[in-house]
């Protein structure tokens, strides 16, 4: 089926090959699940056992697994929430978001910490969700010790809404370079569906832009067409980690703020010692994840924020291009991103199991650019 007749269905399709996979993986479900915590540590350790790469490559071992995983995981892995205020102004419906700007601080383990300057505590910051036609009015306030601004990638609004340094040159709101303490809001009137992003725009001697940037000042914005029918949707945004990283060896190349030096390697060694609970705990700390079921049509928004050039590659799954190839898939399923680029991606898994997903630069997957679908019957 072409991507463009899943997106007029919208949502979920199972297929007949995808179907007899779920029933059959259902029945290895119970034999294997227990099989697999048995050998969780002795045999690991000790032993030849099961590896955790075998988890990660199909078959019946990965589904097994990935149920277990899922009911071990506290949420789906999406990316952070915000609810806004909702009122009509001159016939127009706006969407009111409030972001606050303060520092966080991210234990990766082993001594291992990140001093993030976030938006609302997360990174990315949380997913601004507009309706094409609608006003995205979002209000900023900083609780940071630095001047910082909210820059959105939309297009046709005024100078009074750049939150750049121009608005400082001009003399035009440079209010939009919010000062510590301070407050601005911005407005944009959306009219073109799809899918952007946002960034603080600021610098100072200390921090350039890139670095305000890499320090964790960056989400996604997801413009809506009210005429489409809603599909489950996820962000990932590659980057680079910013400079306030301290400890032994905190990772560089992160996705979503998220990076696990050594990798596939990394995991491997704490499947050994420690069974699948130990994987499972660094879903979500140092591990990006998402939670998918099979035949589940699934658009991912995928990000290059950072100043090196990345790419994105999944195992098993076609991926479609809705945005940059409009509907046909990439050649070797490999998204390249350059710097400041981004895709959307239409992800149909048709095997269950826990799937790698990763930077295909792969010395930065080696160096911990690596997430998991986590794909269940």
């Amino acid at each position: 089926m072409l991507a463009s007749e899943i997106l007029k269905k919208g949502g979920v399709e199972m297929r007949p090959r995808a179907v007899a996979v779920a029933l059959m993986s259902a029945g290895l479900m119970v034999a294997l699940a227990g099989g697999i915590r048995s050998q969780s540590h002795s045999q690991h350790t000790h032993g030849p056992g099961i590896m955790f790469m075998d988890l990660l490559m199909g078959g019946p071992q990965a589904v097994a697994a990935a149920a277990q995983v899922a009911r071990m995981l506290p949420n789906d892995g999406q990316e952070a929430q915000a609810q806004p205020r909702v009122f009509t102004r001159n016939g127009r419906t706006v969407r009111e978001y409030t972001l606050v700007i303060q520092e966080k601080v991210f234990d990766f383990g082993g001594g291992n910490r990140w001093r993030a300057w976030t938006y609302n505590g997360t990174v990315p910051g949380p997913t601004l969700r507009v309706r094409k036609g609608e006003i995205l009015r979002v209000r900023v306030v900083n609780r940071h010790n630095r001047t910082h601004s909210f820059h959105a990638h939309l297009a046709q609004y005024p100078l009074e809404m750049d939150g750049s340094q121009a608005n400082v040159i001009t003399g035009r709101a440079p209010g939009a370079m919010i000062p510590p303490g301070g407050e601005y809001v911005y407005e944009f009137v959306v009219d073109r569906p799809g899918a952007t992003y946002y960034h603080c725009h600021s610098a100072d001697r200390e921090f350039p832009i890139n670095q305000h940037i890499l320090q964790g000042l960056y989400g996604a914005i997801l413009v809506e067409d009210p005429a489409m029918k809603p599909m489950r949707e996820g962000v990932l945004f590659m980057a680079e980690l910013g400079r306030l990283r301290s400890g032994p060896n905190p990772p560089f190349y992160v996705m979503n703020g998220k990076g696990i030096p050594g990798g596939e390697f990394a995991l491997e060694e704490i499947f050994k010692k420690q069974g699948l609970q130990g994987v499972v705990a660094q879903l979500g700390r140092t591990v990006p994840y998402f939670r998918l079921k099979v035949g589940e049509a699934f658009k991912l928004h995928v990000y290059n924020i950072g100043n090196l050039d990345h790419t994105f590659h999944a195992h098993e799954v076609e991926h479609v291009s809705l945005a940059v190839l409009q509907g046909r898939p990439w050649p070797g399923n490999v998204v390249p991103l350059l710097s400041g680029t981004m895709d959307t991606l239409l992800l149909e898994f048709r095997n269950p199991g826990l799937w790698l997903f990763h930077c295909h630069v792969v010395l930065h997957a080696d160096e911990g650019m690596i997430g998991v679908f986590v794909v269940e019957p």
